[in-house]
């Protein structure tokens, strides 16, 4: 991966090669799923324009979240918060509002964010970003003075479920800078979302179905279905810091802490590129190794967990028994392994957690909450993959799984050293869907 191009000529080598392979070859359970990539002959064909949801539809949906997921989050648990009109609107590739990030409220204050869905028959919401300054520098992104200076247009695209971009539009001819560093920094990508254009356009037609137009009406309705009726009771799995601190593996980071390792922490810069397994693996072993169970799982880290010094320096063990190939580390199974293998290094009988139920949301949502209830963080791989966007093709590790009495879902996630609130049916779907290698879940007892 060292470029962009070089970057996708790889990828579709693998993805060409991927599908010539039989059925047979194809697994299902939570802990791995592979998917062809191309659509099934005879897939329903969906209306080409699609139908929107209004603006005062679009803060109906993020109060709901409000008053559910956030309400019980420690981020912002017994905060008063409120949607703000003031939406910034994402687009899609042809020019049309897919979603909106909504800022939340508090007195005056702007704390974060939400993204809400803006069509009937899309997802209803997608992230959840707490942080004082990340609507501000949104904002900034649009105004950002490294990109084209003269310009007719610059919006934000937006890319299900996770990936922002700035478009910017100057006498017909546009560029694409990825929004990196949770929106400090842009990177022109304009040469791989052209080279990819076809597919982004066939993604933003994975996210819309019938039961998302069935849900997005139930919450309009304030309609409790029958489905959700069925899922009985609230559900909230935490591991045991994140649900009492809103912490995990905290390292200091200049005057704060990080929400887990940061692969851009890495100082060579394929190890920044593939580094995003190698950091899940040392989020879980310094985790059971400090808070789920020292007495036994003691020697799996050493160091002080406060110590940026000390933790790159775990990062950098964990890359060497991990060692992501060109691609990454793409196989769940292989993770595993060099997590076990060292393990077995360090005298410590620790195995992965397997189960080969069919790949459903039900059951990966079982796997994961089985994992958090031993205050075992649950590794995830998301391999969709268009482009180098900061959340596809990547590792992230589980903090927190939550589900109300009306079916919305949301995990927490450590990602890039932050703290991300994700609508599980997204990444879910992200992982199981038509258009992806797959992915999958795992943790470690």
């Amino acid at each position: 991966m060292q470029n962009k191009m070089q970057r996708y000529i790889y990828v579709m080598i693998f993805l060409l090669l991927f599908s010539f392979l039989p059925v047979s070859s194809v697994k299902a359970g939570p802990i791995q799923h592979e998917q062809n990539i191309f659509v099934q002959e005879g897939e329903e064909t969906k209306e080409s324009v699609p139908q929107m949801l209004s603006e005062p539809e679009v803060l109906q949906i993020a109060q709901k979240h409000i008053q559910g997921y956030m309400a019980n989050d420690i981020q912002t648990k017994d905060r008063i918060i409120e949607a703000s009109t003031n939406m910034i609107p994402l687009y899609n590739l042809n020019n049309q509002t897919i979603a909106y990030a909504v800022p939340l409220v508090e007195g005056e204050r702007e704390i974060g964010y939400i993204s809400v869905g803006a069509l009937k028959d899309g997802y209803d919401a997608y992230d959840i970003f707490i942080d004082d300054s990340v609507v501000q520098r949104l904002h900034q992104s649009l105004s950002s003075p490294s990109i084209m200076e003269k310009s007719e247009e610059r919006k934000i695209v937006f890319v299900p479920p996770m990936n922002y971009m700035v478009q910017v539009t100057d006498k017909g001819h546009q560029q694409y800078f990825g929004m990196e560093n949770n929106f400090q920094s842009l990177r022109d990508i304009t040469e791989a979302v052209e080279v990819n254009m076809d597919e982004l356009h066939q993604k933003y037609e994975t996210i819309r179905s019938e039961e998302n137009r069935e849900y997005m009406d139930q919450i309009l309705q304030n309609d409790i279905s029958a489905r959700a009726t069925a899922a009985v009771a609230k559900e909230e799995v935490s591991l045991t810091v994140e649900a009492n601190q809103s912490m995990f593996v905290p390292v200091q980071d200049g005057s704060g802490y990080s929400y887990g390792g940061n692969q851009n922490w890495y100082s060579q810069n394929t190890h920044k590129e593939r580094g995003c397994g190698p950091v899940a693996a040392a989020n879980i072993t310094n985790y059971l190794a400090k808070i789920t169970n020292p007495s036994v799982y003691s020697t799996l880290y050493s160091g002080n967990t406060t110590s940026k010094q000390d933790f790159l320096a775990h990062m950098d063990k964990m890359y060497d028994y991990v060692s992501p190939g060109i691609l990454g580390k793409i196989s769940v199974g292989g993770f595993a392994s060099a997590v076990e293998s060292y393990a077995k290094d360090k005298k410590v009988n620790l195995s992965r957690v397997t189960d080969n139920s069919a790949f459903t949301l039900d059951n990966t949502a079982a796997y994961i909450k089985a994992g958090l209830s031993l205050n075992s963080p649950v590794a995830t791989l998301n391999l969709s993959k268009f482009d180098d966007y900061e959340y596809e093709w990547h590792w992230m590790t589980i903090t927190k799984y939550y589900r109300d009495t009306t079916d919305s879902r949301w995990i927490a996630v450590s990602t890039w050293g932050q703290r991300r609130s994700i609508n599980y049916r997204t990444h879910f779907d992200a992982i199981a869907g038509n258009r992806t290698l797959g992915g999958g879940f795992m943790y470690f007892k």
